[in-house]
């Protein structure tokens, strides 16, 4: 099992992009933490192979205790395929988490709007 790495970069005039690269069914992803308003709209893009795994964006306000993120409707943003789903949320971490499934391979893209 491999911690996949948070790659984070700034968007001007937009916010901040935070991705997770080659995520699998066995891996865990460093969690990213959000700063002043960039959780209040975003959006998650996961796109790859999914053999069968979910992918479901969760949060924590302690970086250890995560659950599973709501989209502004009340659904859990979860996917079995490749998708995109918006997001608002005040937790301080954010991550990707996939589970079952075999040879998955998926990248996740979370745009959080604010600085």
């Amino acid at each position: 099992m491999a911690t996949i790495a948070l790659n984070r970069s700034g968007l001007p005039n937009v916010g901040w992009k935070h991705f997770w690269e080659t995520l699998t069914e066995a891996d865990s992803a460093e969690a990213a933490e959000l700063n002043s308003l960039s959780g209040l709209a975003g959006s998650v893009q996961v796109t790859g192979t999914f053999g069968g795994a979910t992918v479901t964006l969760q949060s924590s306000n302690d970086g250890t205790n995560f659950a599973t993120m709501k989209d502004p409707v009340g659904n859990d943003i979860s996917m079995t395929s490749a998708g995109m789903s918006e997001f608002s949320t005040a937790a301080r971490y954010i991550r990707p988490s996939a589970t079952g499934g075999t040879a998955q391979d998926v990248d996740v893209t979370v745009i959080a709007r604010g600085n």
